[in-house]
C-alpha cells in the first residue's frame, strides 16, 4: 500500500479546489489500493443535528467527535489531495453509516 492509499474507515482532510472537507472513505482497501484508484469518501460537517439513518453523529471515541457523516454527500477523492489523516471512526460508527448507506440507496 502506498503512503497515499486511504483506508476504509479513515477520516480525512481533504481539498478540492477551493474547498476544504473532512471526509470518511468508504471504498474498501482493495479497490484503494488499485493503481489510479479514486477512492469514495462521505462529507463530514459539524453543526447538523444527527437524523437517524442520514446523518450519523460521531462519538467521543471517533476522530472530530460531534461531527456527522451526511450519507447524502458522496464524493470521489484523488488520493494526491488527502492532505492529513485524522485516525479511523469506531467499527460501531462505521456500521452505522454502512446501515444509512443501505437505507440511503435502498439496498437491502
Amino acid at each position: 500500500m502506498t503512503a497515499r492509499s486511504p483506508q476504509r474507515g479513515q477520516v480525512w482532510e481533504y481539498v478540492q479546489g477551493s474547498h476544504q472537507y473532512r471526509v470518511l472513505i468508504i471504498s474498501n482497501d482493495e479497490y484503494n489500493e488499485l493503481p489510479g484508484a479514486i477512492p469514495w469518501a462521505l462529507v463530514l460537517q459539524r453543526g447538523a443535528p444527527a437524523i437517524p439513518g442520514f446523518l450519523i453523529e460521531l462519538t467521543a471515541d471517533d476522530p472530530l467527535p460531534g461531527a456527522v457523516v451526511v450519507v447524502a454527500r458522496v464524493l470521489r477523492c484523488d488520493p494526491t489531495a488527502l492532505r492529513h489523516n485524522l485516525g479511523f471512526v469506531t467499527n460501531d460508527t462505521l456500521n452505522a453509516v454502512e446501515r444509512g448507506l443501505r437505507e440511503f440507496l435502498n439496498l437491502p
